[in-house]
Parts: structure tokens; C-alpha cells; sequence
């Protein structure tokens, strides 16, 4: 086509253009719709391969150490603290969901929730809070009606027939902890209680301090009062018990607090981060056992604000026994006062001010 033919053609389809271009739809929702919708597969994304992402736990704590030995210096690129979860803009307080299975060997379909705790990292870093709610503690979980809390991990797990949906059974639970609390978590962890033996014997043991004996009524073993280095088995053992204890399932909590908080000290401590034999064992006994439910973030953003503040002591948080009856039979519940103001300092990022108010609840 020669150029005195073209320049009409290309003048008139101009014209229609302009003509028409008032009818032409804003683009800019759609961009926007775009940008949700690959936003939102990326996050499903992220919970389909966060299973096998978990193997990358002890890459983001060895990762900084490699090329060093214990002791040594570490340059100062190193030295700075890892970045927090979601960095971009103005830090914001984390809240994560960590449940403690029993039973748990992946083929039965009797899992039930047997430790429900609550992790708050404050915006400022400072020290992790772990706050225990009750397994018995009478919830309505969605769907369902009412029940006991660790019950709803069960019913969102059970496949009749089959193996159970531990990533199911997560997702409600934390659900029915969210209707309760007013909650949003930014991840939601499962560990079933061979995972935590293996775990707990593949960093060394870890160091358990108790205010009091406890004897296990499925063994007969005695844990002394003071403080002591437990193995898998051991650490086992003992997070089961709650008989025999003054305040029963509160104590065994308060246990639980207490392991939880050593075993992070153990995870990030340096003498396992340069130690390739026990980095293979953490991560074998990590990627077997642990579900993770990541919302929008990835394992690397999680495990580096963990590590940056589980050297600090953590603070627990727990509860005295209230039984009460409901329709489901003997449940526990919350005092109402006490309760709402302690979830409501949870979603304003003030525990430290609430534990200094009523130091009674804390954990020793």
C-alpha cells in the first residue's frame, strides 16, 4: 500500500477512535481487579506448597552463619537483625496460631487439638507473647454449632475413610480462635506430637524449668521440680500431663508455654545453625510433621521475625479453671471481663500494658 493511500485510512480510524473514546470503560478497576486476583493466587499458592516450603525453615536460620564458626564474629552485613514480616511500610504486630495435636500419627482420624496457643510478636520486636485458650473451652465453631474448642480441629479434619485433612482442621480452628478472639492471623502452625519428639531430639533436647514436680500418669516417670533437659520422648511425656496437677489442662498449658518457648531458643541457637548434621535432622523432622498455613507471607519472612525475637524471654498468658456446663456436656469458659479486655489488647497491640496489670496471669 503506497503512503498517499495509507494516511487517509490511518486519519479516518483516528477520528473513530476519538469519536468513541468517551465510551470506552475506566480501566483502572480492572487493573485492579487483575492485581487482587494474582495477588490471591499467589496466597493460595503459598498454602498448597508451604507443606514442603517448611524445609526452608533451617535455611533462613543457618543461612546467616554458614562460612563462620561459633564465637566468631560475623561481619556486619550479618549482624544487622533480619527484616520483619511484611516490612514494606510501617511495622505492624504479628499473630500467629500454633496448635499441638494428639494421637497424630497422619493415618488415624482421631486428631483433636490438645494444646491451642496464641503467638503475639508486638510491632517493636521486643519478646513473644503466648497466650493458652483452654481445649475444653466452649466455642461455636463454624458450621458446626457449639462445642469444645479442640474438637474443632476433628471436625475439620475428619475424612471418613481416609487420612485426616490436618490443613482443613487448622483452618477451622483458626477460624472458630478468630470468631472468638476478633483475631486475624498471619499464620497458622500444626505439630503433631511425633513431630515434637522428633524435633525436640533433633536440636539436642531442650531445657524445661518447672515450678513443680510432675508425674506422669501414662508412664510413671517424675519430672523434678527445677530445671531440666528433656528429649523427645521426655518432652513428650510430660506436655501430656494433666492429672495429678493442681489446675489440670491450665497447668498442662502453662507446661506447654514453658517448652514452646525453650524449643524456639534451641531452634535459633547459633550451635545448631552451624551444624549441618543437626540443620538435616531439624529440617527432616520439620518438613514430616509441621503444616503451615502461610496468609500472603513466605516461610523466610516468618522464620526471620521469629528468630529475631525468641532470644528475648517470652511472656505467658493463661487462665484459672472455670467449669461451667453447656450443651455439649462439661466445658470450660472465659470470665467475660477478663477476657474481652485481654483479646481486646491483643488486636491493639498492648499486651505489655495488660500483663503489667494483672501480673497473676503470667506464667512463671
Amino acid at each position: 500500500m503506497t503512503d498517499d493511500l495509507r494516511q487517509p485510512i490511518e486519519d479516518e480510524l483516528r477520528a473513530v477512535f476519538a469519536r468513541h473514546e468517551s465510551l470506552a470503560p475506566d480501566a483502572a478497576p480492572v487493573r485492579a481487579e487483575i492485581d487482587q486476583r494474582v495477588v490471591r493466587r499467589r496466597r493460595r499458592r503459598r498454602v498448597v506448597q508451604v507443606t514442603a516450603a517448611a524445609l526452608a525453615v533451617l535455611g533462613v536460620l543457618a543461612v546467616p552463619t554458614f562460612g563462620r564458626t561459633v564465637g566468631e564474629s560475623p561481619p556486619a552485613e550479618v549482624a544487622a537483625p533480619p527484616p520483619p514480616l511484611r516490612a514494606t511500610g510501617p511495622v505492624a504486630p504479628l499473630n500467629f496460631l500454633l496448635l499441638g495435636l494428639d494421637g497424630g500419627d497422619g493415618r488415624s482420624n482421631g486428631h483433636r487439638a490438645d494444646s491451642v496457643l496464641l503467638v503475639h510478636v508486638p510491632a517493636d520486636r521486643s519478646r513473644l507473647y503466648l497466650v493458652s485458650l483452654p481445649r475444653d473451652l466452649g466455642v461455636d465453631v463454624p458450621g458446626h454449632g457449639f462445642g469444645k474448642l479442640g474438637t474443632a480441629f476433628y471436625l475439620g479434619s475428619h475424612r471418613p475413610g481416609g487420612r485426616p485433612d490436618l490443613a482443613a482442621g487448622a483452618a477451622l480452628t483458626e477460624r472458630t480462635v478468630t470468631a472468638l478472639s476478633g483475631t486475624r492471623f498471619d499464620a497458622t502452625a500444626t505439630l503433631t506430637y511425633p513431630g515434637l519428639r522428633e524435633l525436640t531430639d533433633a536440636v539436642g533436647g531442650v531445657r524445661v524449668c518447672l515450678p513443680e514436680q510432675v508425674r506422669s500418669h501414662h508412664t510413671a516417670r517424675v519430672f523434678p521440680a527445677g530445671c531440666q533437659r528433656l528429649d523427645g520422648a521426655a518432652a513428650q511425656d510430660l506436655l501430656r500431663q494433666r492429672y495429678h496437677l493442681d489446675q489440670g489442662a491450665h497447668d498442662r498449658d502453662r507446661n506447654a508455654q514453658r517448652f514452646t518457648e525453650a524449643l524456639l531458643h534451641e531452634i535459633t541457637d547459633p550451635a545448631n545453625a552451624v551444624n549441618p548434621l543437626r540443620i538435616a535432622e531439624i529440617v527432616g523432622a520439620l518438613g514430616r510433621n509441621l503444616t503451615l498455613d502461610l496468609d500472603g507471607t513466605t516461610p523466610a519472612e516468618l522464620f526471620s521475625t521469629l528468630r529475631a525475637v525468641a532470644a528475648a524471654d517470652a511472656v505467658g498468658i493463661g487462665w484459672t479453671y472455670h467449669p461451667d456446663r453447656g450443651p455439649g456436656g462439661q466445658v470450660e469458659t472465659l470470665d467475660p471481663v477478663l477476657s474481652r479486655s485481654l483479646f481486646d489488647a491483643l488486636r491493639r497491640d498492648a499486651l505489655a500494658v495488660w500483663v503489667a496489670r494483672h501480673p497473676d496471669r503470667v506464667t512463671g
